[in-house]
């Protein structure tokens, strides 16, 4: 399970490089047609198009498919492979890798590289052979008794996701490209033509350009939306662990935040603040460099401790503003509490207008509940403690006036 996370963590923090790091990468032209590539044929250059892929020939580059039609090859691809939406059908030969979102992938060929699928089921059919990694997230995989495998197979593969979305980002920014009316000369490298395939400039065309933008950047969508989901899941699951593991710890520090909220909140702005300036220190003294892993493994376990603690409070507000009763068990609440400020950011990023005010209002709050979680778990020594709120001093009741004898009246 801890694996997994962090290649989960690991595919998050790629796909924000490849963002970076591939905006000036070579951009082939997207394409509105089928792409074939007839038997005997070769085709130099990377292809991508919103439609279909055939290859019975030889196709010397990369091949991305975006529309959700179906890829097949028969013959031979050079480069990797990228398909979003549709089945992928590999009875020949690709030399690179081969990734796909939303479709099942079927080789009964040979891929060379590694083979993953988000969302697919991916089967080794007759004589199928895949010398790489084979990654699946969100389907099986079916190996016939015929088939090699040579590589490792995993549930989730952060190197594979890079791939896809740095062939998928490629082809979006060649999209917009495109819709700007710039395409490549005909002295350009990248630009390619053979009898099997032409592309004419006519209003239709210019038609199927607007809606084919339309689906592929609606696939792109789609995609960076699953990883933020898997993301946001991960995180619950992690605030959810320390309730189930270590229950009382997470109690007594729930009851710390409950106790003096804002001494919870400065004290772990106190550690926020000290982390840096304490890790400097460490590494600046011999002795102290061993003991800089220990640091940062403590503050992430008393920032995990306390995350989950403040999870059970906001949950409890939650519900209590609800006037409903929320979950009964400790792991429920803290996953509840979790997905609260989870749901907040993903719906953040889907509504237009007031998303942004949503996303913001949702890391204020997981800042804010990492702040106060770090306190707590400083105030009652990760939990092992049990919080003493300060009494107050007593306040010494008044002495009663003494009472005023009158004295009887002279007879």
């Amino acid at each position: 399970m801890k694996k997994n996370m962090k290649k989960l963590a690991l595919a998050y923090l790629a796909s924000l490089l490849v963002m970076g790091g591939t905006a000036w990468a070579r951009q082939p032209e997207v394409k509105h047609e089928d792409i074939m590539v007839a038997k005997g044929q070769t085709l130099n250059g990377d292809v991508a198009t919103d439609r279909s892929i055939t290859v019975e020939g030889t196709l010397n580059g990369d091949a991305t498919a975006l529309g959700g039609g179906t890829v097949t090859v028969a013959g031979e691809i050079t480069g990797d492979l990228v398909s979003m939406g549709g089945p992928v059908f590999i009875p020949g030969r690709v030399r690179g890798d081969v990734s796909s979102i939303g479709g099942p992938v079927d080789v009964s060929g040979r891929v060379h590289g590694n083979l993953s699928a988000v969302g697919g089921k991916v089967t080794l059919s007759g004589e199928g052979q895949v010398d790489g990694e084979i990654s699946a997230l969100g389907g099986g995989v079916e190996k016939g008794p015929k088939a090699v495998h040579r590589g490792a197979v995993n549930s989730f593969s952060a190197d594979a996701l890079r791939g896809t979305l740095a062939s998928a980002l490629r082809t979006a920014r060649s999209a917009a490209r495109s819709a700007s009316g710039i395409h490549p000369g005909p002295n350009d490298s990248r630009n390619w033509r053979t009898e099997s395939y032409s592309f004419r400039g006519n209003l239709s065309d210019l038609a199927g350009l607007n809606s084919g933008n339309l689906g592929m950047f609606g696939g792109l969508m789609a995609a960076w939306l699953a990883v933020i989901l898997l993301v946001l899941a991960a995180e619950v699951l992690l605030v959810t662990l320390p309730a189930i593991f270590f229950p009382e710890n997470v109690q007594k520090a729930k009851a710390a935040i409950s106790g003096d909220l804002w001494k919870a909140c400065a004290t772990g702005a106190l550690i926020l603040v000290g982390l840096f300036p304490g890790l400097l220190l460490m590494v600046v003294s011999i002795l102290g460099i061993p003991l800089v892993p220990f640091a940062l493994i403590l503050f992430a376990a008393a920032g995990l401790l306390g995350l989950s603690a403040f999870s059970l409070l906001l949950q409890a507000r939650f519900f209590e503003g609800l006037k409903k009763a929320g979950p009964v068990s400790l792991p429920a609440q803290a996953a509840t509490g979790a997905a609260l400020v989870a749901a907040l950011f993903f719906f953040g990023k889907l509504i237009p207008i007031i998303g942004g005010a949503l996303s913001a209002a949702a890391v204020m709050l997981l800042a804010f509940g990492v702040m106060t979680g770090l306190g707590a778990a400083w105030m009652t020594r990760m939990g092992t403690r049990p919080f003493a709120q300060a009494v107050q001093p007593a306040v010494p009741a008044a002495a009663a006036p003494a009472a005023t004898v009158t004295p009887p009246p002279a007879q």
